[in-house]
């Protein structure tokens, strides 16, 4: 009887949770066959996961209709946010944004042959170069951006202000620990003959705007 309403109350917690959504819906189901499972931690990790394939899927969209893609919107980002005069070595560049040395050295090859950035030599290192940000990436990096803020505030609309605010702040609080951790090596690099999945499903030419 015990175990009875232990479920019971288990599901009635399922179901006050804001919405009916997949996440919900799985618990459900993981309190009826497995009564004795906590599945608390998955009412955050797996919606993080979730919510993350949906914007992600929303943010190429917006992308691509400049020609970009979430990866090489992250590189033209990094390099403007950086400041004058624009420019990062290779390595700062895929330990910042967490990409293979291959993806990022495939990444630069299309957008320098854009016209969106350039390698100079290294004052400091006569044999290392740097990638800068064009001026023509400075441009598209400016016109982009706030379409890019516009899409995100449009993905968010189910949330007043105020529950952003307080999403932001326990989703920092989260990472802030997990980043006090050792540090996230880049993703491996998919196998010979194998592709990933954004270089499967988002290869548009670089568009100018």
């Amino acid at each position: 009887m015990s175990e009875g309403r232990e479920t019971l109350s288990q599901r009635r917690g399922i179901r006050r949770a804001r919405g009916d959504d997949h996440v919900a819906r799985v618990r459900e189901q993981w309190a009826r066959e497995a009564p004795g499972l906590d599945t608390a931690p998955m009412a955050v990790v797996a919606r993080i996961g979730r919510a993350h394939m949906y914007l992600d899927r929303a943010l190429e969209e917006v992308f691509a209709v400049h020609g970009l893609t979430r990866g090489t919107w992250d590189v033209l980002a990094a390099l403007r946010r950086h400041g004058p005069p624009y420019r990062l070595s290779p390595t700062e560049l895929y330990r910042q944004l967490m990409r293979t040395s291959g993806a990022m050295t495939h990444r630069l090859a299309r957008l320098e042959s854009a016209g969106l950035i350039r390698r100079v030599a290294d004052p400091g290192d006569g044999r290392g170069l740097l990638v800068e940000l064009t001026r023509r990436g400075r441009a598209v990096v400016d016109a982009v951006g706030p379409r890019h803020m516009e899409n995100e505030r449009r993905l968010l609309a189910a949330l007043t202000a105020e529950e952003q605010e307080r999403l932001a702040n326990l989703l920092a609080t989260l990472l802030s620990a997990l980043e006090s951790g050792p540090p996230l090596p880049p993703p491996r690099a998919p196998r010979r003959g194998g592709t990933s999945r954004h270089t499967r499903l988002h290869q548009p030419p670089l568009l100018l705007e």
